[in-house]
Parts: C-alpha cells; sequence; structure tokens
C-alpha cells in the first residue's frame, strides 16, 4: 500500500511538471512568443508578430532593400517597392503603408534603387543603379541630387548594395558630419575602402580603408561574388564583417582606432570552404548552399545591443530543387552588447524567414519579413512582420 501511494505521489509531481512545461512552451497565436537558449547566454529574445491589414496600396510580402526611423514613439520601416517604383511607408504602430511613387522618366528620373537611409520621414536618401543619391521627401519631389561618380578614381567600383546571397553594404547619412558614406572597391589593388562626401563642401572628402579578413585574408580565388565586405554604420564607427567568416571588424572615424572581434557560432560553422570546383553559377550555388553566410551586423539603440543574423549550410540535394532548399536553412540570431561581447545566439524558427528577403534593425528590435516558401501558415500575400528584441 504505502509503495502504491508513493507512485501516485510520484505520477502527480510529474503531471504538474509536463503541465508547467506545457504552460511554458505554448504562446498566443499572433502576439508574443518567447525563446529561451542553451547557450549559458546572458539573455534570451521575444518575437511580436505585426500582421498588417488589407491596404489601399499594392504593397509587397516583403522587402529586400529598406531603412528604418523612429519618430514620437513610433517605428517607421521605409521600403524600396520594385513592382511600383515606390517608397512604402510602414507604420508599426497603426499597422498601415502609405506609398510614394518615385519619378521613373524624364532628367530627374529615378532607376532601380541599391540603398536607402531614413533621416526623418521627410528626409530620406537613396542611391539608384546611376551612381547618383538623391534626398526625397514625403511626396516624392527630389530635394538634393549627388552625383558619386565624381568622387571615383578610375580603378574604383562602388558598391552601395542589398543582395543577401552575396553581401550588403549600405548607404549612409551621417548627420552630425553632414556627410554621405558608402563602401568602394579599388580594383587596381583589390582593397576595399569607405569614402565619406562631405555634401555642404563642394569636393571634399575623406577616405577610410578597410581591413581585410583575419580569417580568409585572400579572397581573389574560390570565393566568387561573397568576397566582398558586408558594411554598417554606428555613428562614427564603420562596423563591418566578411560573409565567409564570423569575425566582426570596427573602425572609428575619428580615432582610426581599430577592433578586431571574435564572434564565432556555437551551432554552426564560422567559415567558408574554398570552392575548388571551376564551373558554372549553379555550381557556385551549390557552393554557398553546402556553407554558412554571415549577414551585415546591425545595430538597436533602444538597448544598446548589435544583432548579426547568419545561415547554416544545408545538405545538398538536387531532387528537392534549389528553392526548397534555400528555404530550409537554418537562420541564427546573435545578439552583443554595446563593448561587442556575445550575451545570446538563438536558431530562429524554420520556415517562417526568407535567407533572401529580408529584414532590418529598428529602434525597437530586428524586424523581419515573414516570407518563406515552405511557410504553409502565411501562404498569402498579406504583410506581416516579426520584431524580435531581447528580453
Amino acid at each position: 500500500m504505502r509503495k502504491y501511494n508513493l507512485l501516485l505521489i510520484i505520477m502527480s509531481y510529474l503531471k504538474i511538471f509536463f503541465l508547467m512545461l506545457c504552460m511554458t512552451l505554448v504562446s498566443c497565436t499572433g502576439q508574443k512568443t518567447r525563446k529561451e537558449n542553451d547557450n549559458n547566454d546572458k539573455v534570451g529574445i521575444e518575437v511580436g508578430e505585426i500582421k498588417f491589414p488589407p491596404q489601399n496600396v499594392l504593397q509587397l510580402k516583403s522587402y529586400y532593400l529598406s531603412s528604418s526611423v523612429h519618430v514620437d514613439s513610433t517605428d517607421y520601416l521605409i521600403g524600396y517597392n520594385y513592382r511600383s517604383h515606390s517608397l512604402d511607408y510602414m507604420n508599426i504602430k497603426s499597422r498601415s503603408v502609405t506609398q510614394i511613387v518615385l519619378p521613373g522618366d524624364g532628367p530627374d528620373a529615378i532607376v532601380r534603387l541599391s540603398g536607402i537611409y531614413v533621416q526623418s520621414l521627410d528626409s530620406v536618401w537613396i542611391s539608384d543603379e546611376s551612381e547618383r543619391v538623391f534626398m526625397v521627401d514625403s511626396v516624392g519631389m527630389i530635394k538634393r541630387t549627388i552625383d558619386l561618380k565624381k568622387y571615383l578614381e578610375d580603378q574604383e567600383q562602388l558598391l552601395i548594395n542589398t543582395n543577401y546571397a552575396m553581401f550588403t553594404s549600405h548607404l549612409f547619412y551621417n548627420s552630425s558630419r553632414r556627410s554621405l558614406m558608402f563602401l568602394v572597391k579599388n580594383i587596381a589593388s583589390d582593397t576595399f575602402l569607405v569614402k565619406e562626401v562631405f555634401i555642404d563642401k563642394d569636393g571634399k572628402m575623406a577616405t577610410y580603408q578597410l581591413s581585410s579578413s583575419k580569417v580568409v585574408p585572400d579572397m581573389s580565388k574560390g570565393y566568387a561574388y561573397i568576397n566582398f565586405p558586408n558594411v554598417n554604420f554606428v555613428g562614427e564607427d564603420i562596423v563591418y564583417n566578411y560573409p565567409v567568416e564570423s569575425s566582426i571588424y570596427v573602425l572609428n572615424i575619428r580615432t582610426n582606432e581599430r577592433k578586431y572581434i571574435l564572434a564565432d557560432s556555437h551551432y554552426t560553422s564560422n567559415i567558408i570552404k574554398k570552392c575548388t570546383t571551376v564551373g558554372d553559377y549553379a555550381t557556385l550555388e551549390k557552393h554557398w548552399l553546402e556553407n554558412p553566410h554571415f549577414y551585415d551586423v546591425m545595430y538597436l539603440p533602444k538597448y544598446k545591443i548589435y544583432a548579426r543574423l547568419h545561415a547554416d549550410k544545408v545538405d545538398f540535394d538536387e531532387k528537392k530543387g534549389m528553392e526548397k532548399l534555400i528555404n530550409e536553412r537554418d537562420l541564427y540570431l546573435m545578439l552583443f552588447d554595446e563593448n561587442m561581447e556575445k550575451i545570446c545566439e538563438v536558431k530562429l524558427s524554420n520556415y517562417r524567414y526568407s535567407p533572401f528577403t529580408g529584414w532590418n534593425a529598428t529602434y525597437s528590435g530586428l524586424a523581419l519579413f515573414v516570407d518563406n516558401f515552405l511557410d504553409e501558415k502565411n501562404n498569402t500575400d498579406d504583410l506581416t512582420i516579426d520584431i524580435i528584441s531581447p528580453k
């Protein structure tokens, strides 16, 4: 009898334990979910889902090119809508989208965009494939035009680009210095540098040379289209990294101080293997899938932390097809404090985000567009954004 009573007590405790476990794991749909980590990290993450209702404008499901601004306690994302050649203003709080159509014809025509930096809702800096930068207001009027070709040498290549299969180098406007900053490659010396153009001082410019990767110093062969740095800007710091390895590099433009941060992943390989096979684009794409890929480093002002995403490799199976393989990739988020100490690494939800289109840092967290070919729950064209923040 005692053994029977003891067994009942143990079973009761087990029921309570599993009930508490289920309550911890299950969350309300469309609200916020929390993810703990098993990596002895200092913080976890919280995911808030923002579903936009049907709009009066034809917005996209996801925007590969976007920038954010924080105004009156509200986060806005401004994304390039390539279908309508417009800037789409997404109000995260009101869940509304307004649209500014860009001029596509005439002497002031703006062609396909390559970069966006939002100074304010009424001052948006954009670059296009003609290698010009425009400042447009909230109704789409061009207030300023700067031809970046004037600041390039014969052997220099402008690299304002957002292509998550290759690299991401942002356009940046430094309001305190009244300058535009962007990445350039010197083809002759095979080096990368950032140029700073002072917009009120015609012809005045500063140049900052970036350090090569300490892990893979020579990327001239075997890395194809991923041998460029990801470049972002935080105040007076140029924060950059290379898609082929996990380290982070920082250059302060005022002091010229350089920092090198080991930012290894706990879950994936931290270096891409060199492609030794000479082949066509399909060969390079297979190599890209069979290796991790490290994306640009972003800054979340509210928390004074940095965030970086990276995709893990997948086992290549030609029968699955490229689209399925691409969308099967695991996506990891790493967070770093203001001293670039790692404080979190967590795997994000499977089949929810695309490794191509896209994400952006906002004041309140990391915004990821919910858009994955394999996602059966979100298979409409409705706009849904997840906001990931530390907790």
